[in-house]
């Protein structure tokens, strides 16, 4: 071999020599462990937008979202609901005020016999101050109580609901932008490694030991890794755009989000401890169980309403002012009672107890089918965490093991014993796994969120660093 052509491939191997993916903790980490930390989060430049923790963008999701400040309101106006409801059975006092001003015309006879009109012009008026309190309405204003302090329960069961499926979408959406951000950073390093072996396979060429269709063949890696490029850097666009929307923010307006605590690649809790959190915690079931609450009151004020009906209260009145001498400075007091016993109404009260009881069973089937569908979604929530930590380790042993061939290949390749075909498809492998190995990182922190949704705890950074346990 001429020297000539013996330095340019000495030059073009020196050039290409090493990581041929630019891991870094992600390579050394699965050397020394089996397992490694993501890659390390980009700094935020100057000017590109607010940086945001996790927490933050939950919080800032949860005080902006319009749906929350809708089912806020709908909790305040139940509240007022179980007040006035309890008003049935409390003291009242009120103030009554009369007055009439006009003319009168009375006829009399004089002592001669004679009729005679007497016109005139007077006013009549009084002020009354008047108390009562109820004693017994035959149950209907505790039946009342009852219902309208299962709406309170309804609402906040949907308040919370709401918040919780906002927190975990602000969450998936949160680690959306980082996974892209990420990936990004690979496909950079993807088009380096591509224009590195290109600038390899030309000094090949020229110094008369490769072929020039080798040329070509790499020219096509590095344009298809440009587009891989330009699609990881759209992604991101997009990420934050649906990040964004979830603020309450302009989709255009730019932020940077800072990436959690690494957590470990296994799952901080256990399925019963899963199921049981589940169990006691989702507004789902609370929700079902107020619902249950609900049609209870609604039939005890059918059965009532069935029936006879009984009511028993005192009164008092006190008038101080009066045109009438005798009403002037009155006080009166009352026991008052009404007892009502529906004789024949076609039916419609029998009807109504009959509606109420159906609906009641209905409630107590669907608390039954709440239960059954929370335990299963938080057990496949368990299941998904479990697989997605497992994920992350063979993940990214896989990425290692295919940078371990694509250094074999450019090795063979440099040495005139190997083939252009088997260095693009090597790194085509490196470049998916390495790919996978970054997407199944965030994959797994989403994972994590969502256990922390299925057992009704808050999505929190802290949380996530201990395996998805409160």
């Amino acid at each position: 071999m001429r020297p000539r052509a013996l330095a340019l491939i000495m030059a073009a191997a020196f050039a290409a020599a090493g990581p041929a993916l630019p891991r870094g903790a992600l390579a050394a980490g699965a050397g020394a462990q089996g397992q490694a930390a993501p890659p390390a989060a980009p700094a935020a430049q100057a000017g590109a937008g607010p940086s945001l923790t996790l927490d933050q963008a939950i919080q800032e999701a949860l005080t902006q979202n319009p749906q929350i400040t809708a089912d806020q309101q709908a909790l305040a106006a139940a509240q007022q609901g179980v007040t006035i409801a309890h008003s049935g059975l409390l003291p009242t006092l009120t103030v009554s005020g009369s007055g009439n001003y006009g003319t009168t015309s009375s006829t009399t006879i004089t002592p001669t016999g004679v009729a005679q009109v007497l016109p005139g012009v007077e006013g009549t008026g009084s002020v009354s101050f008047i108390g009562s309190v109820p004693l017994y309405d035959g149950g209907k204003t505790q039946a009342e109580v009852a219902s309208a302090e299962a709406a309170v329960a309804i609402a906040q069961a949907t308040l919370t609901l709401a918040q919780q499926s906002i927190a975990l979408q602000t969450a998936t959406a949160f680690f959306n932008v980082l996974s892209a951000e990420r990936q990004t950073d690979v496909r950079q390093a993807q088009l380096k490694l591509a224009q590195d072996q290109l600038a390899q396979t030309q000094a090949q060429v020229q110094a008369g030991v490769a072929a020039q269709s080798d040329v070509i063949q790499q020219q096509s890696q590095v344009a298809q890794a440009q587009v891989n490029l330009l699609a990881a850097q759209a992604q991101i666009a997009t990420s934050k755009a649906s990040l964004q929307a979830l603020l309450g923010a302009e989709v255009s307006a730019p932020v940077e989000v800072v990436a959690p605590a690494t957590p470990p690649t296994s799952v901080g809790v256990a399925p019963d401890a899963v199921l049981q959190r589940a169990l006691a915690n989702r507004p789902e079931i609370a929700q079902a169980k107020a619902q249950v609450q609900s049609a209870q009151a609604g039939l005890t004020l059918a059965q009532i309403s069935a029936g006879p009906q009984l009511s028993l209260g005192i009164s008092t009145a006190y008038t101080p002012l009066s045109t009438n001498p005798n009403l002037t400075n009155g006080v009166g007091y009352a026991l008052n009672g009404s007892v009502s016993l529906p004789l024949y109404d076609a039916g419609k009260g029998k009807a109504e107890v009959q509606q109420a009881q159906a609906t009641l069973q209905s409630n107590q089937a669907s608390l039954a089918a709440a239960q059954l569908s929370v335990r299963q979604d938080a057990y496949t929530a368990y299941l998904n965490a479990v697989q997605a930590a497992a994920n992350v380790t063979a993940t990214q042993v896989a990425a290692t093991a295919a940078d371990a061939a694509l250094r074999v290949a450019q090795g063979q390749y440099r040495a005139g014993v190997g083939t252009i075909l088997n260095v693009t498809t090597a790194e085509a492998n490196a470049a998916q796994a390495e790919v996978n190995a970054v997407s199944a990182v965030y994959t797994y922190e989403t994972a994590l969120a969502t256990l922390l949704h299925s057992q009704g705890l808050p999505i929190q950074s802290s949380a996530l660093s201990r395996g998805g346990t409160s």
